[in-house]
């Protein structure tokens, strides 16, 4: 379980995750067996960096496949493809280097060992993994955000397309977003459909009634500084109601942030080892 946030505004990215990573599995009952949290890790790097590019890597949903984290796949694919340096890439790769080529390798590789090891498993049972891949392709100005679900989709997507031919600046949030969204737009996502069938209304009435609620954020004159500010802000918020709220502790631990510029991948904030 994962809350990730990638924040675009003019001047770049911020990329921001929690640190939680939960292994679900069968626990033994009196009775009978059921699915349980059997472990929960607060050190999973959720955020990436992809070689030495402008690309940074956002995962959710589940945290392993099989035996293996998805840290560990990503640096399987990195290393697979040379995109460890930007020589090395350059040297395998004559074309230049863009993010949506990044996002459907990665795509490629996670769904072969995503099938591999789930092929018993109808695909309604197979749990999810999600991507944001993001940052500069070589020669361009303004920064791309490419998302993929695995076993779901069968392409990647761009999450902020052009606008008119205008970039669309804002924020995504992904995984565990139920306090982010009560915040932003001042209502709980259960709260619609329950307000639509207790006075039979549609909810697409009771969505516009309650629109006035939404906090209005100025994404595109947003300074980079504040988006970081931001994005540290609303993970916050979401491990926060995971600390104190009763039931497992889905979200948590130290909080990832990344900015990216058009020449570089900046670290915020970035978890170390150390002996606790």
């Amino acid at each position: 379980m994962s809350v990730v946030i990638v924040a675009k505004v003019s001047e770049g990215l911020v990329l921001a995750a929690d640190s939680a990573a939960t292994l679900m599995g069968k626990i033994k009952g009196p009775v009978t067996e059921q699915e349980g949290v059997l472990k929960t890790f607060y050190n999973a790097k959720k955020l990436l960096q992809i070689g030495n590019f402008p690309i940074g890597v956002l995962t959710w949903g589940n945290a392993f496949i099989g035996p293996r984290t998805l840290e560990s796949l990503v640096r399987e694919w990195e290393h697979d493809n040379h995109w460890e340096s930007d020589e090395q890439y350059k040297q395998k790769h004559r074309d230049s280097f863009s993010v949506r080529k990044c996002a459907e390798g990665l795509l490629q590789h996670i769904s072969r060992v995503h099938e591999d090891e789930f092929a018993d498993l109808p695909q309604e049972r197979r749990p999810g993994i999600g991507m944001i891949v993001a940052g500069y392709s070589e020669g361009e100005f303004f920064p791309e955000i490419w998302r993929f679900v695995v076993p779901v989709d069968d392409g990647v997507h761009n999450q902020r397309p052009d606008i008119a031919g205008k970039p669309d600046f804002g924020a995504s949030w992904f995984g565990l977003t139920e306090p982010i969204v009560r915040l932003h737009f001042g209502r709980d996502e259960r709260a619609v459909k329950i307000i639509s069938d207790k006075f039979n209304i549609p909810e697409t009435v009771v969505q516009d009634a309650l629109k006035p609620l939404q906090y209005p954020v100025p994404f595109a004159q947003m300074p980079l500084q504040e988006a970081i500010d931001y994005v540290n802000y609303m993970v916050n918020v979401v491990t926060g109601r995971y600390r104190f709220v009763l039931g497992p502790e889905f979200c948590g631990g130290e909080i990832d942030i990344a900015a990216i510029t058009q020449r570089k991948f900046n670290w915020i904030s970035q978890k170390s080892w150390k002996i606790e």
